[in-house]
């Protein structure tokens, strides 16, 4: 049997996290998004493979709204 390999992060694994890139939730903040949207955003996040029409439809979004949020908070972003 092998042994369990200790996963406690330690002072400088919580260093690197916090100076990481943030993440989705994070990128969300201060946009003023509706619920819908940011639900749709995140969808979109956590499901890849699934296409903006068909995201934006479960949401009840429009897929170019979509499509550009997701552009301007995660492919481009701008810079603060």
């Amino acid at each position: 049997m092998m042994p369990l390999r200790d996963t406690t992060p330690t002072a400088a694994t919580r260093r690197q996290r916090a100076t990481a890139q943030p993440g989705p939730l994070a990128m969300l903040r201060g946009h003023g998004l509706t619920v819908k949207a940011r639900s749709a955003l995140l969808d979109c996040y956590a499901t890849p493979d699934r296409t903006f029409l068909e995201t934006a439809a479960t949401h009840g979004l429009d897929r170019e709204r979509l499509q550009d949020l997701w552009i301007d908070l995660f492919i481009q972003p701008s810079r603060r």
